[in-house]
């Protein structure tokens, strides 16, 4: 990336030596004498990173620093702090006879500061425009929810959102809770603030447990330095805990005082650590029965249930399907780098029709195979890889077909689309290629088939 660099400095000979010395480093160089100049060519350029001289030391730095940032907010300011012993060096070097060398003088040091401010510059825009990116996704009026049910879980999503209250959302796997969690954390008042999420069942529970609430340098074997936990990343912002249900008794523990004195201490620390931290808990378990059965501390239970929003199965709002498919469509489509218009009518009925036992997640995954697969600018009926008998079948159709014979027409399907290249059709289905071969030969399919 080319970055723009503006040199003010009124002393000509400085300003010709530091465009020599930056040249050949990838910045474009504005060079001017003043002010009215620099605030000129900052309009026209926007400048990324303004080099100052030593007439713009103290005050008038600082004044001409609040107008040029009108034209660019995050503007780099350095100013070089040997600039008098160069203009001293440049002096002496004029006077003697036949030289054209430059002063001795280290530069180095320079560029490399200059080269640094400006990648940390990069990584801030970067982590801004993310930032505003996902904020962007998550407002109300991108998530998809047309349907009366999810109509109101967004009602309550806006009832809590201007609040730090813990929220729990219950409900099936694949739902979309993690959305609903960010659409909480992106319209609420820590919007600016990280969010981050850990999935409970994904680790096993002493590194779930340094996953959360980090570690001290050698409180273990692999502990070589002190790690923060997601608790203190996510300090002043949101941490979402999916699948609350499935945590260990001992962690459930250590979580309740987090939840309750919003302190900790690092695995292997006496330290007591205080965050600022919002909980979101997610669980498609029955935590009521969890509590009745010892599996659940009910205190901690109570304390998650400050505010408890249900996410209905797909099956429950039909009316999104249609909404979601072509959601996924135009972002799949950018994802997989396809122009798929949409979907033909007899795709959205076999999709509306379908049950759905995976919810958004299965839609989702279903909508990318199609897009995969399809050939036309249409997902068509046929692009539609259900991963369950469709209950649209007839008890009859369903007995003739049977599973096993949909799963073989699926193999084939998914082998004639890539002409019988076995990792691109293990990649369509979703599946090892190993998993295919065992598979293809389970069903004795060859290209004859």
């Amino acid at each position: 990336m080319s970055h723009t660099v503006l040199l003010i400095e009124k002393d000509e000979k400085l300003r010709s030596f530091w465009q020599e010395a930056l040249k050949g480093e990838g910045f474009r160089i504005q060079a001017v004498a003043g002010r009215q100049a620099a605030l000129e060519s900052a309009r026209a350029n926007l400048p990324d990173l303004v080099f100052l001289g030593t007439d713009f030391d103290g005050r008038p730095g600082i004044a001409l620093l609040k107008e040029l940032r009108d034209f660019n907010e995050d503007i780099v300011v350095m100013t070089p702090t040997n600039q008098r012993s160069v203009r001293e060096e440049l002096e002496a070097a004029g006077t003697r006879s036949g030289t054209s060398t430059h002063p001795a003088i280290q530069i180095d040091q320079v560029k490399i500061a200059i080269k640094d401010a400006l990648r940390m510059q990069d990584s801030k825009r970067r982590e801004t425009y993310l930032l505003d990116r996902e904020r962007s996704l998550y407002q109300f009026e991108n998530v998809v929810a047309e349907s009366p049910k999810m109509q109101v879980v967004l009602k309550s999503v806006s009832q809590v959102i201007q609040s730090d209250a813990t929220v729990l959302l219950l409900g099936e796997t694949g739902t979309g809770k993690e959305v609903i969690a960010k659409a909480v954390h992106y319209n609420g008042l820590r919007s600016r603030q990280p969010f981050l999420a850990v999935n409970c069942t994904a680790l096993p529970e002493n590194l779930l447990e340094s996953e959360l609430f980090g570690h001290e340098a050698g409180a273990f074997t692999d502990a070589r330095k002190l790690k923060k936990g997601l608790f203190e990343v996510a300090d002043g912002g949101t941490l979402f805990l999916d699948e609350i249900g499935d945590l260990a008794l001992l962690l459930q523990a250590k979580l309740l005082r987090v939840v309750e004195e919003k302190t900790f201490s690092r695995v292997g620390g006496a330290e007591r650590i205080t965050v600022d931290t919002r909980i979101i808990a997610a669980t498609n378990r029955d935590l009521e029965r969890a509590v009745s059965e010892g599996k659940f501390r009910e205190d901690l239970y109570f304390r998650l249930k400050v505010f408890p929003i249900y996410v209905p199965p797909l099956r429950e709002h039909k009316e999104d399907i249609i909404a979601l498919a072509k959601h996924f469509v135009r972002q799949l489509n950018e994802e997989l780098d396809r122009e798929i218009k949409g979907l033909s009518f007899s795709a959205e009925q076999k999709l509306t029709q379908y049950n759905w036992p995976g919810n958004i997640r299965e839609l989702r995954n279903v909508i990318e195979r199609a897009i995969l697969l399809c050939t036309g600018d249409l997902i068509e009926s046929d692009d539609l890889l259900l991963e369950r008998t469709p209950h649209f079948l007839d008890a009859k159709e369903q007995e003739s077909a049977g599973l096993k014979e949909m799963e073989r027409q699926w193999l084939i399907r998914a082998l004639e689309k890539t002409r019988w290249n076995q990792t691109q059709a293990a990649r369509l289905l979703k599946i090892s290629r190993f998993a295919l071969l065992n598979r293809i030969k389970k069903f004795n399919i060859n290209r004859k088939a």
